[in-house]
């Protein structure tokens, strides 16, 4: 189990070039990233076995293409909630984590309370699963969707 992570002002540059290598390639060899890097391996895997330890590598997984999946539209859906109790909130929001269909979901400051991110096999599936599915959940006031018309910039890892 994973300890808080360290700030980043613990982290040396050491770590910084060890995050930007698997931020690139998360299948890298202990012995291709230590290359990579100039450092020898056993140093390096204990820098990586302590990186994941303290929580700063929280995973590793594979960058799939949705289209590959059948997930042909990419939506945002901006949603305002009522006012209400924390256990009602706290009931919508592991109901929101079980859809497949929401790919992420966070809580915002400002004039939305949740920005929920959708994948649906087409529009059609979009709207019935906002009408029957999202809109239904008790305690959701208002809700805008928005469209991804195209990728511009991919979610390629953090500024490290």
């Amino acid at each position: 189990m994973p300890h808080s992570a360290k700030p980043p002002s613990r982290l040396d540059e050491t770590d910084r070039r060890i995050l930007r290598a698997l931020q690139r390639n998360g299948r890298l060899t202990n012995a291709a990233l230590a290359e990579g890097i100039g450092m020898a391996p056993s140093p390096c895997l204990r820098r990586l076995k302590a990186l994941e330890e303290d929580g700063v590598i929280s995973g590793y997984r594979a960058l799939i293409d949705r289209r590959t999946l059948g997930h042909g539209v990419e939506a945002y859906a901006f949603v305002k909630l009522a006012q209400s109790d924390p256990d009602w909130r706290t009931r919508l929001i592991e109901k929101l984590k079980a859809f497949d269909e929401v790919i992420s979901c966070q809580a915002m400051t400002g004039e939305c309370d949740l920005l929920v991110h959708i994948v649906a096999s087409d529009i059609e599936a979009y709207g019935e699963f906002a009408m029957q599915r999202l809109l239904t959940l008790p305690g959701i006031a208002d809700m805008r969707s928005s469209f991804v018309l195209a990728t511009i910039k991919p979610d390629r890892g953090w500024p490290i």
